[in-house]
């Protein structure tokens, strides 16, 4: 809806303040900018090809997360946006009766990636893999029924830089996992996207919470000057190749309404809990691609 996407905005935006003001109660959020780590690459030798990629990003030493259940669906997911949505409320009572909602709170770490926007802009013209991806979409809108209508809708209004960011963030994942230890049920995604000229955005943020096997400073060691060249570069790379390619590669449709494409188990997919979307808008070759792939530069 246009109030979360609204709400996600303005913490996109506080991300990217002075990591003095935002660590005025280190308690809740302690941040350090670590955008320059990405110019040391493992050997301790500076490599500025990943530098250009991103505009800033963070590593977040300790972040407060406040959950609250508000309602639920069944069998059909909730179109936000529908004059008929109808979500049932976690009480008995009606929405407008309730008053205060149970809330839980936990402490965690995370990474925040915010992607270079004009190079995300730049990125768009001539290029053959957005143009088919497009028109796979368009052509899924046109089959759509009751029961993927909202999902399908969803990917063709945010478009292939959903498929971008979203994609990044799960390799980026599944990366960790090799890198420290962290099985991706025990990690998290927040996904920043919005093609609204007041509103645009481009990033994620990665983290995990106290209760799973992180937070204990695991994850906010990749941010290293020599390791987040690393983490990034190694995920991109080892994304090139799926236990089952060709098959995957040349997908023109898999998984729930049929919503990825080159994107499956073997090589992008993550634990569910761990995903915002259901591993719905996953496409590797946006990023990996040698010709035409947002990352070619990185690869070849």
């Amino acid at each position: 809806s246009k109030r979360e996407m609204i709400f996600r905005y303005n913490e996109f935006k506080a991300f990217h303040k002075d990591e003095t003001l935002l660590t005025k109660n280190p308690k809740d959020l302690k941040v350090k900018d670590v955008t320059e780590n990405l110019k040391t690459d493992v050997n301790n030798s500076v490599d500025g090809k990943l530098a250009k990629y991103f505009k800033h990003v963070l590593r977040i030493d300790n972040m407060k997360i406040t959950s609250a259940q508000l309602d639920f669906s069944r069998v059909v997911p909730i179109d936000a946006d529908a004059e008929n949505a109808h979500p049932k409320n976690i009480f008995r009572s009606k929405n407008e009766e309730v008053i205060v909602y149970p809330v839980v709170e936990n402490f965690g770490e995370g990474i925040f990636f915010s992607f270079n926007d004009e190079l995300i802009k730049e990125f768009f013209t001539n290029n053959d893999i957005i143009e088919k991806l497009q028109s796979q979409l368009i052509q899924l809108q046109k089959e759509a029924n009751r029961f993927n209508k909202g999902a399908i809708d969803f990917a063709n209004a945010m478009n292939w830089q959903l498929y971008l960011v979203h994609t990044f963030s799960h390799l980026i994942m599944r990366e960790l996992e090799f890198r420290c230890g962290y099985p991706t049920a025990s990690l998290s995604e927040r996904i920043y996207v919005s093609n609204e000229d007041d509103y645009k955005m481009y990033g994620c943020l990665i983290y995990t919470a106290e209760g799973a096997e992180g937070s204990m400073g695991g994850l906010i060691a990749q941010t290293r000057p020599q390791n987040l060249n690393n983490l990034i570069k190694s995920a991109i790379k080892r994304a090139t190749i799926c236990n089952s390619d060709p098959l995957c590669w040349e997908s023109e449709g898999q998984g729930l309404f049929d919503l990825n494409f080159a994107s499956c188990f073997s090589c992008s997919l993550v634990s569910e809990t761990s995903c915002e979307h259901r591993n719905l808008y996953l496409d590797r070759k946006i990023l990996v691609d040698s010709d035409n792939g947002f990352f070619k530069d990185v690869i070849n």
